[in-house]
């Protein structure tokens, strides 16, 4: 449309000795979606916020995968409780997998992909799965 508010100055977040700097998400994603308004100009738009265009457009293009990727949306959980029927006795082991009682599981589903954790889940074993989720972003 070619009314771009004038330079609009943001402090980054930090900037390293080089001068290379760094924003937030929500300002990172705020430039976006001002490109992706009908009518609007990448380049107008960039130049306004004081960023190079090209810069802009790896952004726009990061911020259309994150969405067809669905990363980044909430997504609906269902919780329910399993039932079971009364565990059969079991001759008495040792190991530590036979100690754990049985029971509940944890569903987790991102798009085709689909994650079923059975029995107890220990806190560490729940925070490798939810780092690795994290990184999938």
């Amino acid at each position: 449309m070619g009314l771009e508010s004038p330079r609009v100055p943001v402090e980054p977040l930090r900037t390293t000795r080089n001068g290379r700097r760094y924003f937030s998400e929500e300002h990172k994603r705020a430039v976006v979606e001002r490109c992706l308004a009908h009518g609007a100009s990448v380049s107008a738009v960039s130049l306004a916020h004081g960023f190079n265009t090209n810069l802009v457009r790896k952004w726009i293009r990061l911020h259309q995968a994150r969405e067809a990727s669905g990363a980044g949306k909430l997504v609906p959980v269902t919780v329910r409780e399993a039932r079971e029927a009364a565990p059969a006795p079991r001759a008495p082991t040792k190991s530590a997998a036979a100690e754990r009682p049985t029971g509940g599981s944890i569903e987790i589903v991102l798009g085709a992909a689909r994650l079923v954790l059975r029995g107890p889940v220990e806190a560490a074993e729940l925070r490798v799965v939810l780092d690795a989720l994290a990184r999938y972003r």
